[in-house]
C-alpha cells in the first residue's frame, strides 16, 4: 500500500504539470491578442487585416479583449494552484507524522470550485475563437443577412450562459463527484 506522503508527492506532481499547462495557455492567450493587434494596426489598406482594420476595429478589440481575459484567467488559475502546491509543501513540511492539513489542502485543491479560473479562461478562448471566426467570415462576405447578426449574438451569449450556470452548479457542489447530478436530484 502506497504511504499518504508518496501519493501526496504524485498529486503535487500532477499539480505542477497543470500550472505548467496553465503558464500555456495565459501566454498563448496573451500571445494571440498581442499577434492580432499588431496584423490589423500594421497592416496594408488593401489586404485582409487592412479590412479589419478599416471595417471592424472595434470587433478586433473586442475579440483581443476575450483573448487577454482567458489569458487573465489562466495566470488566475495557476496562480491558484500555486497557492495550493504551497500549502500541501507547507503541511508536508510542518507535520511530524499524519495530520489533518495536507488531507484539508488535498481535497479543496480538488474541488470543483477551485477550477473556476480554468473554466472561465476556457470560456473567454472560446468566446474569442467564436467571435473571430464570424468577424473573418464578416470580412470575407460584407453583405450578410441580417439573421446571421442574430445567430452571432446568440451564439455567444448562449456559450456565455452556459459555461456561467455550469460554474454556478460546479462551485454549489464543489465536492461532489457528480455536480450535474446532484443539482438534478434537487431540481426534480
Amino acid at each position: 500500500m502506497t504511504e499518504p506522503v508518496d501519493a501526496t508527492k504524485t498529486y503535487l506532481e500532477y499539480l505542477d504539470k497543470e500550472m505548467t499547462i496553465m503558464g500555456i495557455l495565459s501566454t498563448f492567450s496573451i500571445a494571440a491578442a498581442g499577434l492580432v493587434i499588431d496584423r490589423v494596426g500594421s497592416a496594408q489598406h488593401d489586404s485582409f487585416f487592412g479590412g479589419l482594420a478599416g471595417d471592424h476595429i472595434v470587433q478586433v478589440l473586442i475579440g483581443s479583449g476575450l483573448l487577454m481575459l482567458a489569458g487573465l484567467y489562466f495566470y488566475l488559475q495557476r496562480s491558484t494552484l500555486a497557492f495550493f502546491y504551497g500549502s500541501i509543501c507547507m503541511s508536508i513540511a510542518k507535520r511530524a507524522g499524519h495530520n489533518g492539513d495536507t488531507d484539508r489542502w488535498l481535497i479543496e485543491v480538488d474541488s470543483w470550485a477551485t477550477w473556476l479560473r480554468y473554466r472561465l479562461g476556457f470560456m473567454f478562448l472560446t468566446l474569442a475563437a467564436v467571435f473571430f471566426m464570424f468577424l473573418t467570415f464578416q470580412t470575407i462576405r460584407p453583405a450578410r443577412p441580417l439573421g446571421w447578426v442574430w445567430l452571432e449574438g446568440l451564439l455567444l451569449a448562449t456559450i456565455a450562459l452556459s459555461f456561467s450556470f455550469y460554474n454556478v452548479i460546479l462551485s454549489a457542489y464543489r465536492y461532489e463527484d457528480s455536480p450535474t447530478d446532484a443539482f438534478s436530484s434537487i431540481v426534480s
